[in-house]
């Protein structure tokens, strides 16, 4: 879900990535959820958190509960093969909020996605300052993170590679793509 509030009047709408429902695929499993499932939350629908509030219970939520969390950094090549141990996350917790809460000095969120607001097993979570272009003109953009109960696993990369190019043949390209011949 996406809760706008502009001009003291709250909307919410669901956000979706691409196609798929959250949390289909029985999230917090761990390893014993198939490729598909983490690949079908990579790409599905989540809500997008726009409050900073709501980013901090989330936080919260998973402070609570810090065992059993993989950490995917897409800034790393190496997939994760276990979960972080439980401090170590802590610690992931902090670190990380401090560099969105510097990289992002405003009143709103809009950089984190989840599968459930209240219970979250999936999380992805992008670089404020690098999150692309309303337009569409820069592609598919990569998170900087997930966070999951289950393993993360290859693929994503070829998923979001793949809707592109599904994209442009489908005729939905950018104003820039039609403009420019890109």
């Amino acid at each position: 879900m996406i809760q706008i509030k502009w001009g003291g009047v709250e909307s919410t709408a669901p956000m979706t990535t691409t196609a798929g429902t959250a949390g289909e695929g029985g999230a917090g499993e761990g390893a014993g959820m198939s490729r598909g499932d983490y690949l079908a939350l990579f790409s599905g629908r989540l809500y997008g958190i726009l409050q900073w509030d709501r980013f901090a219970r989330i936080w919260d939520h998973l402070r609570n509960d810090p065992e059993g969390w993989y950490v995917r950094d897409f800034g790393r090549s190496a997939l994760p093969d276990a979960p972080m141990p439980g401090a170590e996350f802590l610690a992931w917790l902090e670190e990380t909020e401090d560099f969105l809460r510097r990289r992002h000095r405003e009143e709103y969120c809009g950089f984190l996605y989840v599968d459930d607001q209240e219970a979250p097993s999936f999380l992805k979570i992008y670089d404020p300052r690098k999150m692309g272009t309303s337009c569409g003109c820069s592609g598919a953009i990569r998170p900087r993170w997930t966070v999951s109960r289950m393993r993360p696993v290859a693929g994503e990369e070829e998923t979001a590679a793949e809707m592109d190019t599904s994209r442009r043949r489908s005729g939905a390209a950018s104003l820039l793509e039609r403009l420019f011949g890109r």
